[in-house]
């Protein structure tokens, strides 16, 4: 999450109290990748900020049945795009490039043998819509503030967090765990983010929110069904500090019978996790 946060407040002081200037330009990105060595499919969340002399930083989210986020740091050439992740947990380091055309991003990826995971080269395909940007001259608006929340909150669901025992898990793994029997969570993809602001709010800073809804989809490896998700939602509540509500929507998989209680438990500590670590990063 550090990484992220370090990438985003780069570009834009996302924690003031007020609408925030933006310098250089910032693009979000959102799509799919498929990685054809193992015929496995993915979504992205990519945040570049680009500066002038061409330079990239950002972060990118991977969800689905992929994983490998992590800061971004390259270089634009014209309308190519060329740089690399490097996702920690995994010790995953992806090179990626792409070229954008009438909006769209897309090209290829080259994941580099990983003797950790046990796993060889890996190549895939991605591909990327333009959700918003923002330069030097503009003022972050409500719906940019959104799209960047999406994706900060969207990361710390797939962080390690720290359990109760002092154990640590993945965001994933600790959420599959606590409503699912027997399997593996891979990660979590944040599907939307419903913002309720405090009152006379500018709309555009995470210390006016003074509540937030989640709903966001689980996907899992299981020993029945190899491949499954679960819809979760979660809301938390600023002024409270609190998760006041955490339910599952629906699932392909088999849930525990305490699912509410144990969902809702883990669900305090990333919510938490995920406000907290906005508000106190300035």
């Amino acid at each position: 999450m550090k990484a992220l946060l370090t990438a985003l407040c780069v570009a834009v002081s996302l924690l003031g109290a007020a609408p925030v200037a933006v310098a250089d330009e910032t693009l979000l990105f959102s799509g799919t990748c498929r990685n054809v060595t193992h015929g496995l499919d993915g979504l992205l969340k990519l945040f570049i900020f680009e500066k002038a002399d061409g330079s990239l930083q950002g972060y990118m989210s991977i969800s689905g049945w992929l994983v490998g986020s992590g800061p971004i740091a390259g270089k634009k050439d014209g309308n190519r795009y060329q740089f690399t992740t490097r996702d920690v947990h995994w010790g995953l380091s992806i090179n990626w490039d792409g070229t954008q055309r009438n909006g769209k991003l897309s090209g290829e990826y080259y994941a580099s043998p990983n003797a950790n995971l046990g796993t060889g080269k890996q190549v895939g395909e991605w591909t990327v819509t333009l959700q918003d940007s923002t330069n030097d001259s503009a003022t972050l608006t409500e719906q940019a503030f959104k799209n960047r929340f999406l994706l900060m909150v969207e990361a710390d669901l797939n962080a390690e967090v720290q359990l109760a025992d002092g154990s640590t898990q993945t965001g994933a793994q600790a959420l599959f765990s606590s409503v699912h029997p027997i399997g593996t969570g891979v990660s979590v993809s944040v599907n939307d983010v419903s913002i309720e602001w405090k009152d006379g709010a500018s709309k555009t800073s995470a210390a006016d929110i003074h509540r937030y809804t989640v709903d966001y989809t689980l996907y899992w490896h299981g020993i029945i069904q190899a491949n499954g998700h679960t819809k979760l939602r979660l809301t938390y509540n600023n002024a409270l500090q609190a998760v006041t509500a955490h339910e599952v929507i629906e699932t392909t998989g088999t849930t525990k019978s305490e699912v509410g209680e144990i969902a809702f438990g883990i669900g305090v500590l990333l919510g938490k996790a995920a406000v907290e670590s906005m508000l106190n990063s300035k």
